[in-house]
């Protein structure tokens, strides 16, 4: 029986949700990024175009509106096409938006969709404003589906073009050529052959001041000491932006250094623009992105590295206290994959950890007094926001800790210094000198040698002495080549388990190994949460290298099944009553506390 106050989705509503959801499924078939608008003021969806896997500054949104018997807005013709109402008042704010609006209707019986510009009707018949309610006429002969795709794109290009007056315009991006794994740059004496090689971009010497571009370019070896990176333009009197990157790709196919067998080409491209032949308008269309050559292709990067195999549902959200890295998951497989990249080093990376290093140093001072007098010292300091830790005790002399009350560097939980003063001198020590506590707080500052479990912790960042770092798709950063020779997949099967099964388990790990023939095979298996819940949670994984001549994906998908047999084998999945969390989706989203596309 349902109660009066309780919440009910009506049909309308659910129909319009579908209708949402499905142009939001073929938008995402487009592999375009789209995004259902929570807020209604107008548009449904949110859409970020992507031409040949590179997301562009191309944007549109559209109106969804959804068939039913008692719809007020739309309305079917006698020939099958639409007539959908939609106010004066966003009609106007259309045509005066940044963006071009789409207006599609979703037909219930059918589950099928179809588009029209609304703002170009508008401009053939300007009168119909002066209506409350004009009426949009949609053709059953636009439908929206993924054969829509390159006629969505010319009316998106079409509303750019109109819109920034680049009737007469060219595109232009800056390419340089950088040996890897080693990120040496090519020498431009090196450029000759690719720049008079023919092809249909134009090709140019050019060069930009090394302090005006990204930090993490500063990593790039170089033979010449100028202020100046040398580059190559290439550019294109046409404003297709889908041709320029096909022509681009064609031309960087064609650059030829001899590499030894453990090196490749990366190109880093920097932002394609758009420039007016009428005026000094420049915009850019793309953001930075990395292509390599490996052997006789050319690949994007990111791809190469983070392309998720089919039906797997990728993460989307996480929180503070989320499980670590990147899953994305395969409900019926019962499996976790991640995939790791790597790059050198940056200096901003460098900078953060010295950052941590000060805060996490001026959170403590290490202090030595009596064992009788540690409540005292305790009551002093608490006055000032402070707390004492026990390090260690020895006789009648105690070593302390004075910390801030929520700082544990063993878990890494700290509190950001809040001014420069306490920055630069250390909270803890900035505090007892503010209120004069040092001649106030029985015993003095301990001056011996940091025992060895503390002083670990405590340089954490400074003992750092890396030259690569490892990096998830949410940390890669756009245009910074990859090193592609040291990536890792990881598989994984979450599980819970009791005490029972885990000999069993362990015996079987060491026939893995035998079972999978991939570059540096590790075999895990470990506890992961045993506090939270009343099962242990454990993780069985398998990592690897991938073949530097694949993609992680099809590097994947070539042992998925030995994989899927050898997992199954040891840990099948959970079919115990008992067990709260069965599967490793349940365990990632609900234990882990991690959001994934479905949800």
């Amino acid at each position: 029986m349902t109660r009066k106050n309780e919440p009910k989705l009506n049909d309308a509503q659910n129909l319009g949700d579908i209708g949402e959801t499905t142009v939001q499924l073929i938008f995402k078939k487009f592999k375009w990024a789209a995004d259902i608008i929570k807020s209604d003021f107008g548009e449904d969806i949110d859409c970020n175009i992507f031409i040949d896997n590179t997301r562009t500054n191309y944007h549109l949104r559209c109106q969804v509106k959804s068939t039913s018997k008692d719809s007020e807005y739309v309305r079917k013709l006698k020939n099958g096409d639409f007539s959908v109402s939609i106010s004066s008042g966003l009609l106007k704010a259309w045509l005066s938006s940044y963006f071009p609006v789409f207006l599609i209707v979703y037909e219930e019986e059918s589950n099928l969709c179809y588009w029209t510009v609304p703002v170009k009707q508008i401009l053939e018949s300007p009168s119909q404003l002066e209506k409350q309610k004009p009426t949009i006429r949609v053709s059953k002969d636009n439908r929206f589906d993924i054969y829509s795709k390159s006629s969505i794109l010319n009316e998106v290009e079409l509303f750019y073009r109109k819109f920034l007056r680049l009737e007469e315009s060219k595109i232009t991006c800056k390419v340089t050529p950088i040996l890897m794994p080693n990120y040496r740059i090519v020498p431009f004496h090196n450029f000759s052959d690719f720049i008079y090689k023919d092809g249909n971009l134009k090709a140019e010497i050019a060069g930009d001041f090394v302090e005006l571009l990204p930090s993490w370019m500063t990593v790039l070896k170089r033979l010449d000491p100028s202020s100046a990176l040398p580059t190559i333009k290439l550019s294109s009197n046409s404003s297709d932006l889908d041709n320029f990157l096909q022509n681009l790709k064609s031309k960087l196919k064609t650059f030829n250094y001899r590499v030894k067998n453990s090196e490749w080409i990366s190109f880093i491209v920097s932002p394609i623009e758009i420039q007016s032949d009428n005026s000094s308008w420049i915009n850019e269309l793309t953001f930075w992105e990395s292509y390599s050559l490996i052997g006789e292709s050319l690949v994007v990067d990111f791809d190469y590295n983070f392309e998720t195999p089919p039906d797997f549902l990728k993460q989307v959200s996480r929180r503070a206290r989320s499980w670590d890295y990147c899953h994305s998951v395969h409900k019926k497989k019962d499996i976790s994959i991640q995939f790791f990249g790597s790059n050198e080093i940056t200096p901003s990376i460098q900078n953060i950890d010295k950052v941590h290093d000060k805060n996490i140093k001026g959170q403590l001072i290490l202090w030595e007094c009596k064992k009788a007098d540690l409540e005292k010292a305790a009551k002093i300091v608490s006055k000032s926001g402070l707390a004492i830790k026990l390090i260690e005790n020895t006789n009648d002399l105690c070593l302390i800790a004075i910390t801030t009350p929520m700082f544990d560097p063993f878990i890494g939980l700290y509190s950001v210094a809040m001014d420069w003063d306490s920055f630069e001198n250390g909270s803890v020590r900035n505090l007892i000198e503010k209120n004069k506590l040092k001649d106030k707080i029985p015993g003095n500052e301990f001056q011996g040698k940091i025992p060895d479990f503390l002083e670990e912790v405590l340089n954490r960042y400074e003992n750092k002495n890396y030259t690569k770092t490892t990096v998830t798709e949410m940390e890669y950063i756009p245009g910074f080549p990859l090193l592609h020779n040291e990536r890792v997949t990881k598989v994984s099967r979450f599980q819970m388990i009791h005490a029972n099964r885990l000999d069993k388990i362990r015996g079987q790990l060491m026939n893995i190994e035998k079972s999978i023939n991939k570059n540096n095979l590790q075999v895990g298996f470990e506890e992961i949460d045993n506090y939270m819940w009343t099962v242990p949670i454990y993780e069985l994984s398998l990592s690897w290298y991938p073949d530097i001549k694949k993609s992680s994906k099809d590097d994947y998908l070539e042992v998925e099944e030995s994989i899927l047999k050898v997992i199954n084998d040891v840990m099948p999945t959970q079919r115990d009553k008992s067990i709260q969390l069965k599967n490793t989706f349940d365990i990632l989203h609900i234990a882990g506390e991690i959001g994934f596309e479905e949800e």
